[in-house]
C-alpha cells in the first residue's frame, strides 16, 4: 500500500472539518436554518469546499448522519454483544445487563453535545438522515432485544406486544439524554449521572423482572 499523498490528506481533513461543522451548525439551528456559508465559516474552509467534496448541503447532511450512524452502531453493538454472548448467568440476566449497558451509554454523554442536538433535530423531523441512523444503528439493536424478550417470555407476549414494549423502554432510556431536563427537574436532581444513575438502574432492573418485560419470574 502506498502512503496517501499530501492532497489526499488535506482533502480528508477538509471533509472531516466540514462534517464536524455541519453537525455543530445543524445541531444549533436545524437543517433549514444552516446556510452553507455558516457551515464553511465554522469549518474554516472556502465556500466552494462543500460542492467540491460533497456536491451540496444535502449530501453533507447525510455524510454527517452517516458518521454518527457508524459510531452509534458500534456503541449499540455492545448491547447486542451482551445478548449474543452472555458472560455468565442466564440469558434473561444478560437481557437485563444489556438494557443497563444501554442506559450507561446514554448517561455517559461521551459524545459532543452537538451530536445530541443534531440527532434530536433529525429525529424530530423524522427525515432521511434519521432514517439512516435508525436503520444502521438503532434498528438492529431493537430487533435483537425484541427477539430476546420474545424468547425469554416463553410466549407470554407476542411479537407485536414485545416490539411495542421494547420500543417504549428504549425510547424512555434515550429520553434521559434528549429530554434530561424533564427528569432532572421532576426529581429535583443536580444531574442524572451523579444523582439519578443508581435509581434509574434499579428502575430498569425492576422493569425487567416485572410482567411488562417477563424475561423471568417476578421476584
Amino acid at each position: 500500500m502506498t502512503a496517501p499523498s499530501g492532497h489526499e490528506v488535506r482533502s480528508a481533513k477538509t471533509r472531516a472539518q466540514l462534517i464536524e461543522a455541519a453537525i455543530d451548525v445543524i445541531g444549533a439551528v436545524g437543517y433549514e436554518g444552516a446556510s452553507t456559508r455558516a457551515i464553511t465559516q465554522a469549518a474554516k474552509t472556502p465556500l466552494s469546499a462543500i460542492p467540491y467534496h460533497f456536491g451540496g448541503k444535502g449530501e453533507l447532511y447525510m455524510a454527517a448522519a452517516q458518521m454518527i450512524a457508524e459510531y452509534a452502531r458500534e456503541r449499540f453493538g455492545e448491547v447486542i454483544h451482551i445478548l449474543d454472548a452472555p458472560a455468565s448467568g442466564s440469558e434473561s440476566e444478560a437481557f437485563e445487563k444489556a438494557l443497563l449497558h444501554l442506559l450507561h451509554i446514554i448517561l455517559s454523554n461521551a459524545e459532543p453535545h452537538s451530536w445530541t442536538s443534531f440527532v434530536a433535530r433529525c429525529a424530530y423531523e423524522n427525515d432521511e438522515a434519521f432514517s439512516l441512523i435508525h436503520k444502521q444503528a438503532i434498528e438492529p439493536m431493537l430487533q435483537r432485544l425484541v427477539e430476546a424478550v420474545t424468547a425469554f417470555s416463553s410466549g407470554d407476549i407476542g411479537i407485536a406486544a414485545a416490539r411495542l414494549r421494547i420500543n417504549a423502554v428504549v425510547t424512555a432510556i434515550f429520553s434521559f439524554r434528549f429530554l434530561r431536563g424533564v427528569m432532572i427537574r421532576g426529581m429535583d436532581w443536580e444531574n442524572l449521572q451523579d444523582d439519578g444513575a443508581a435509581q434509574l438502574e434499579k428502575m430498569i432492573s425492576d422493569l425487567c423482572r416485572s410482567s411488562f418485560l417477563p424475561v423471568r419470574p417476578a421476584t
